[in-house]
């Protein structure tokens, strides 16, 4: 397969998860604000101020906006084009690799990414702000629709697979950032309320971190009704069934990667698999008691890193095809990173926006 492909399939995926991801999280604080709008104020900039933290540049995000509220964080994570993350950058950015690629993806695959931009084009900031529930509804359908046509009609090779690393890489690190941004502003923010009201809170924003991840549901028929910080973690960091935990996400990023390569558990190809290997087996035998004793937040700053790594050994792996020569001292500025986030973006269309 030619660099060029897989670097567009992988590309094309991994802007589409992120789009995904930032419509749910919208979504769910939108429903968080209106659950708790009658035992608490919601007006404080806290509630919307952790959506830039996790999927955005809080720096570039202050240099335009005054102040942290629905609409400021809605126009950024939503229609802001300077906004390499936001949802409409993410699906444009998506929509220009598999046009480059179109001849390698499937017809309905290209029409159901199609669609959904000319769908972003004619929505307005208005329309969303007054029906955020259907809006958000529509992109995370789209990009449901977009998986399973993607696996029941595009050829399950190689370019499937870079599709499957893209997604899960992507997802995986979203998680990570989620978890990570809320477990510490809810267990360091003071409590300003009475116990019970407190308690009531608390529920709610777990909930909300649950919902952030559609893992409510799933978390709830493996320990019932017990909404604890615990188990929280446990289940959306270790939990190696729920499609959606880190440790779900490494596991299928690792297969995918050794469908290309040929890697197996006993032994490694390359860099790359080297690399996701090693997370795998720290993965498979950490323990919340060990997260927990170590920090959460050192612990998936931990992840976070090594996503980075091996996000830019496989750039250099399979797409650094016109990478011209890089001394060790310059790679972390050669490489394409966007924003202060550490966020991958795809170097070509990335230049393509920019002329």
């Amino acid at each position: 397969m030619l660099s060029r492909v897989a670097e567009s399939l992988f590309w094309m995926s991994r802007y589409f998860e992120r789009a995904e991801n930032t419509a749910r999280f919208l979504d769910v604080n939108f429903n968080l604000l209106l659950d708790l709008d009658s035992i608490t104020p919601v007006d404080h900039p806290n509630y919307w101020k952790p959506l830039i933290m996790v999927m955005a540049d809080p720096e570039h995000f202050n240099s335009l906006y005054p102040e942290y509220d629905a609409h400021s964080v809605t126009d950024y994570l939503v229609f802001n084009r300077g906004n390499s993350n936001s949802i409409l950058s993410s699906i444009s950015m998506a929509r220009e690799n598999a046009r480059s690629v179109i001849e390698s993806i499937s017809s309905e695959m290209w029409e159901q990414l199609n669609n959904l931009y000319h769908f972003l084009q004619s929505v307005s900031p208005q329309q969303v702000h007054s029906d955020p529930y259907t809006f958000y509804k529509e992109i995370k359908n789209a990009s449901h629709l977009f998986q399973g046509i993607t696996d029941n009609t595009f050829s399950h090779n190689e370019g499937w697979a870079f599709v499957q690393i893209g997604k899960y890489l992507e997802r995986a690190d979203n998680s990570a950032r989620l978890i990570d941004v809320k477990y510490h502003m809810l267990t360091t923010s003071p409590a300003r309320h009475s116990d019970l009201v407190s308690g009531s809170v608390d529920i709610i924003q777990w909930m909300a971190v649950l919902k952030s991840c559609s893992a409510l549901e799933a978390f709830r028929k493996v320990y019932l009704s017990k909404i604890d910080p615990e188990n929280i973690l446990d289940f959306l960091i270790l939990d190696r069934s729920f499609p959606r935990s880190i440790t779900f996400s490494i596991c299928a990023a690792q297969e995918a990667l050794w469908r290309i390569s040929g890697s197996s558990s006993h032994r490694y190809a390359n860099n790359v698999d080297r690399l996701i290997g090693k997370m795998e087996a720290e993965m498979s035998y950490a323990t919340v008691e060990e997260i927990l004793q170590q920090g959460v937040r050192p612990f998936l700053e931990e992840i976070e890193q090594g996503l980075a790594r091996i996000g830019e050994q496989l750039h250099l792996l399979y797409f650094a095809y016109h990478t011209p020569k890089i001394e060790p001292a310059d790679i972390s500025e050669a490489l394409p990173f966007t924003g202060l986030d550490g966020r991958r973006a795809n170097w070509s269309q990335s230049q393509q926006q920019q002329q």
